[in-house]
């Protein structure tokens, strides 16, 4: 009976040690959930999140907040802030994603890209642009030479 409560302490023990490591990790969906969820009250709180996770950016304090000031500028000329949906998620190999949303205003839609980069064990956001520039993006994508008849 000592051997099987042994045996199970270990086994609780091993459990709770594997839980404990994945819990810490934070995944780009993590990250991004958390930065809409910010975004929706405080834009600029949300970027000073997103870059948070990477330790190397608090070098270019100055770029973040000059980020920050031309985002202020577009969306105080978007009107009302409605969401945001995923658009797409794009990786190159395992360590690094690439992953867009079009986040929804009255005005017109703004697109987010964040660049996620794992250098160990630990994803990180490296960089992170938006743009007004969807329209033109679907509207090429919908040109003739595009459509998949027309691939030999």
């Amino acid at each position: 009976m000592k051997i099987l409560f042994t045996r199970l302490g270990f086994l609780s023990l091993f459990f709770f040690l594997c839980l404990s490591k994945s819990a810490g990790q934070t995944t780009p969906k993590e990250i991004t959930d958390k930065f809409f969820s910010l975004y929706a009250k405080d834009p600029e709180k949300a970027i000073e999140y997103g870059f948070s996770t990477n330790r190397w950016m608090s070098k270019k304090s100055d770029a973040v907040k000059d980020l920050k000031t031309k985002l202020n500028n577009l969306i105080d000329l978007c009107g009302a802030y409605y969401g945001y949906d995923w658009l797409t998620e794009k990786t190159a190999g395992e360590n690094i994603k690439i992953i867009s949303f079009i986040v929804r205003y009255d005005r017109e839609p703004i697109r987010f890209t964040f660049f996620f980069y794992r250098p160990k064990d630990k994803w990180q956001l490296n960089n992170f642009s938006f743009d007004e520039s969807i329209d033109e993006d679907l509207e090429e994508a919908t040109k003739a030479y595009r459509l998949k008849e027309n691939f030999n």
